[in-house]
């Protein structure tokens, strides 16, 4: 049900993001943006703290929530994602836990370096949550829809 595809999908995941926040850590600055397109520029940012700045310093506690989600996405796999959709999505949001989770553990912030005027200061594992979550809600919907035919 949740074979090599996925988990190959979730380590190559991982791997993008942490490489690319080795690279925003080595190449970019915390004063100074780097516009990349008109509505995207790169900056360095340490958070220590969850989404949207909630939760600032408490790493112990975003430790063992990243690490509840990761083990109940694994455990309740088949009931969580029985459809091809939601594997996808759920691959998508274990794997961006992951890259965060590496990041608390390691340096005891998560590195952001996406800027946008509408949201914060994000990275990949943070677009992978949201990818996730909207496979996931989008496989929710279509199955009701399914279900009510």
């Amino acid at each position: 049900m949740f074979g090599p595809l996925y988990s190959t999908a979730i380590f190559l995941l991982v791997l993008s993001d942490q490489i690319s926040k080795m690279i925003a850590e080595n190449f970019l600055s915390t004063v100074s943006l780097k516009p990349i397109l008109p509505f995207i520029n790169f900056v360095l940012v340490h958070n220590y703290g969850a989404a949207y700045g909630i939760f600032q310093n408490q790493k112990v506690f975003l430790i063992i929530v990243s690490s509840l989600v990761i083990f109940f996405c694994f455990y309740f796999r088949h009931s969580l994602a029985p459809s091809k959709l939601s594997r996808i999505g759920l691959s998508f949001l274990i794997a961006g836990a992951i890259g965060n989770l590496i990041d608390r553990c390691v340096y005891g912030y998560v590195i952001d370096f996406i800027h946008t005027p509408l949201v914060p200061v994000f990275n990949f594992a943070d677009a992978f949550i949201d990818i996730g979550i909207v496979f996931l809600l989008i496989d929710l919907f279509y199955s009701k829809e399914k279900q009510n035919d």
